[in-house]
């Protein structure tokens, strides 16, 4: 009779385990591929827009409503040859596809953001407005803000 009382399966205790998370508000910027300046037949532009030119590319992602993007053009090139920043003006501007689509916006002009992910092209031109741009190297950058 002992045997019995010992060897009755035990009665099932279960409880519940929660789990809590919490993703805060942000917009974070993964740049991609750098752009190329190509150049127009007078010399006097360099372009991602211009023939071999290719736009840069990066992917920005939010986790909360209210941001916005755009761009703002360097004040002059990082590296140029000699002569090269001479009477030089710069522009920028962007397109966007994925939750958020655009269309060649103006660098300083703002756009707003969906909430997710959005891939960005940047586009960069550089003007001469006196002579041609000298032979050699250029680089610049252009600063994507997402706010």
């Amino acid at each position: 009779m002992l045997t019995t009382i010992f060897t009755a399966p035990a009665a099932a205790v279960t409880d519940t385990v929660i789990f809590n998370g919490n993703v805060i508000s942000t917009c974070l910027i993964t740049v991609g591929t750098p752009g190329v300046l190509g150049t127009n037949g007078a010399l006097n532009v360099l372009s991602s827009t211009e023939a071999a030119g290719v736009s840069g590319t990066a992917t920005v992602v939010t986790t909360g409503t209210g941001f916005n993007m755009s761009t703002s053009t360097p004040a002059a090139f990082l590296v140029a040859p000699a002569g090269g920043d001479d009477d030089v003006t710069f522009s920028s501007s962007y397109s966007a596809s994925g939750v958020t689509t655009l269309l060649d916006v103006v660098g300083t002009v703002t756009s707003p953001l969906g909430l997710g992910v959005t891939n960005v092209d940047v586009d960069l031109s550089a003007t001469k407005s006196a002579g041609v741009f000298p032979a050699g190297n250029y680089t610049a950058e252009v600063t994507l803000t997402c706010e």
